[in-house]
């Protein structure tokens, strides 16, 4: 109060008074927001928007209210807007005058003219999509001031009033919070600027990555004030971090595996870093790899393709390489690699170096080649029981009925001479049975392969099947027209070809058309390099539209005889294939069947 004295007039009343004359922009409103007084530039606007409560007139009622409660209260208070319409930007400041009745003064400072006020926004903005705030703290006068990005990165309410001491708060508490204080201490002393990455605890608590950069600015050789940005590298600090736990979780794997692993540079294939195994496996030391290619590995007559290879892997013309390459170690030993490549690329997706797996399979490929000849053994093996089966149930049975019409023949007979000439044929019949028998011994032997093919005299085999199967040919009143010259010879396996006669002579008899007399023909010649064999008969014949790809089936069977098994064809044509032949059949229902046999002739 002022003493006048008559009377005490409030301080209050008086600036009241005053204010109306006062030049700039002021207002005193009662708790009501009732304006008591205000100056002549005061616009009367400010207060709709101070009240408003949607859009743009709701944000700035929040920062308003939040002020104005701080005044009535009795504490000094302020909040800043921009106004973009006008470019400008305004500090409002809000003091309580009276207590009762509460007046309180409202202060429009102006911050920001238009022209500067353009210049400060491009500069938030940018800071903004950096990501990037900035600081200021007036010594002088203890205030410090945050840009929104600043408030942002620490997670501060809006009625924060930062200070330095809860500036310097904020940082991790031990070496981040000792090293920004020795710093700040540091430039206030001596004016060095600083700068440096640390960890931040925000407001709620969050851990934070931030870079912090800071300087002192003196005046007559004080220092006045601090200035700096801030900005938030968390996700920067992250990404290193997991790169930097994949990258050292890649070292590890490089060097602990047990495969070899090797890293190239992509200009001439240079060795840039190598794992232990793969050192073993080359058998040199890891300096003397430094100064090789990995051209210098490879075997010179694959020189050319394994370097076009790589080659267009750089040019991701093909997108990796894989599969067993031969490379030679230090003492020039020959080992069978299996080798998988592919590129590492830069920011800019270009190849930046090579990452090459390589595995020493000489010893897997030396198993596996053993197992192939075990298989291949084995399977020969089984072909040949089969084989063996098939002459035992088949080529058997056809000599026994042969020697069982015979001996039925024979006790028909009453004639003397007629009894001679069938005891005759049975004694033959007897030796192509032991024959047969012995050849059965050749089928099951181990050692038999094509290797043991032979010259074999065609006429006379087919004389003797014909012989073996005499009962046969008189019982079904039959003709065998043996058409192959006399000492035509054919490269064979003498048990297979036998078999393929008597398949072959049987099949005819058996199916033969009981309404003609039936016969059989055979012939061969010689034709490129081929003996080519064709057996003809003029039995029921095959419908090969319906039949023709189950004539060589394993257990087909195209026609309705008791006795048809689909065994014989199969095992006939088998049979050929071992020996590198070939067989096809023509045939024509009711007039008859041709088979076509080609075996390789002695090289």
């Amino acid at each position: 109060m002022i003493s006048t004295g008559m009377a005490v007039v409030k301080t209050s009343q008086i600036l009241i008074e005053a204010i109306r004359e006062m030049p700039g922009v002021f207002a005193i409103v009662d708790k009501d927001l009732a304006i008591i007084s205000q100056s002549k530039e005061w616009d009367s606007a400010l207060l709709l928007a101070f009240t408003g409560t949607s859009g743009e007139s709701g944000k700035i009622r929040l920062k308003f209210d939040l002020a104005f409660e701080k005044a009535v209260m009795g504490e000094h208070a302020y909040f800043v807007e921009d106004l973009p319409h006008k470019q400008t930007r305004y500090k409002y400041k809000f003091r309580r005058i009276d207590e009762n009745p509460c007046l309180i003064l409202i202060q429009q400072v102006l911050l920001t003219r238009p022209k500067d006020y353009r210049k400060e926004l491009l500069l938030q903005e940018t800071n903004k999509v950096a990501d990037i705030g900035f600081w200021e703290f007036n010594i002088l006068t203890g205030k410090i001031f945050w840009s929104e990005v600043t408030r942002k990165i620490h997670e501060v309410p809006e009625d924060f009033v930062p200070n330095l001491e809860t500036g310097v708060s904020f940082y991790k508490e031990g070496e981040d919070r000792e090293r920004i204080s020795e710093a700040v201490q540091k430039g206030m002393q001596t004016g060095e600027s600083w700068e440096g990455d640390y960890t931040i605890i925000t407001h709620t608590g969050k851990e934070r990555h931030v870079n912090a950069r800071g300087k002192a600015e003196f005046e007559d050789g004080k220092c006045v004030r601090l200035v700096g940005t801030f900005q938030d590298i968390t996700e920067r600090v992250n990404r290193s971090l997991k790169l930097k736990s994949s990258e050292e979780q890649f070292r590890l794997a490089f060097d602990n595996s047990p495969i070899g692993f090797l890293i190239l540079g992509v200009e001439e294939f240079q060795i840039l870093r190598t794992n232990e195994a793969f050192q073993k496996l080359i058998k040199y030391d890891d300096e003397q790899l430094k100064t090789k290619k990995l051209t210098d590995f490879f075997t010179s007559k694959d020189f050319n393709r394994y370097a076009a290879k790589f080659q267009n892997l750089i040019e991701a013309k093909i997108p990796k390489i894989e599969g067993e390459y031969f490379f030679q170690d230090s003492f020039g030993e020959i080992l069978t690699c299996s080798l998988f490549a592919s590129v590492i690329y830069d920011a800019n997706n270009r190849a930046k170096e090579l990452i090459v797996q390589i595995q020493d399979v000489t010893e897997l490929k030396k198993k596996r080649e053993e197992v192939d000849r075990f298989v291949e053994v084995t399977t020969d093996q089984n072909t040949r029981l089969i084989n063996f089966a098939h002459i035992v149930s088949h080529n058997l049975r056809s000599h026994t009925s042969n020697i069982s019409m015979l001996l039925n023949f024979l006790k028909a007979e009453e004639d003397e001479g007629e009894r001679e000439i069938q005891l005759d044929m049975l004694n033959q019949a007897s030796d192509m049975l032991n024959e047969t028998i012995d050849h059965l011994n050749e089928v099951v032997s181990v050692d038999i392969d094509v290797k043991d093919k032979e010259e074999l005299d065609l006429h006379s085999y087919v004389n003797n099947t014909e012989r073996s199967l005499r009962g046969l040919i008189v019982n079904a009143n039959f003709k065998v027209y043996n058409h192959v010259p006399e000492g035509f010879k054919v490269y064979a396996v003498p048990a297979y070809i036998e078999s393929i006669l008597l398949n072959l002579f049987t099949n005819a008899i058996k199916y033969r058309d009981c309404n003609r007399k039936s016969w059989l023909q055979i012939s061969a010649e010689s034709k490129q390099g081929y003996s080519i064999l064709s057996v003809s008969d003029n039995g029921s014949g095959i419908d090969l539209d319906r039949y023709g790809d189950r004539v060589f089936g394993l257990y087909k069977t195209f026609h309705k005889h008791s006795d048809a098994r689909g065994l014989g064809l199969y095992m006939t044509q088998s049979q050929i294939q071992v020996m590198g032949g070939s067989i096809d059949v023509k045939s024509k229902v009711g007039e008859g069947t041709t088979f076509i046999i080609k075996l390789h002739e002695k090289d």
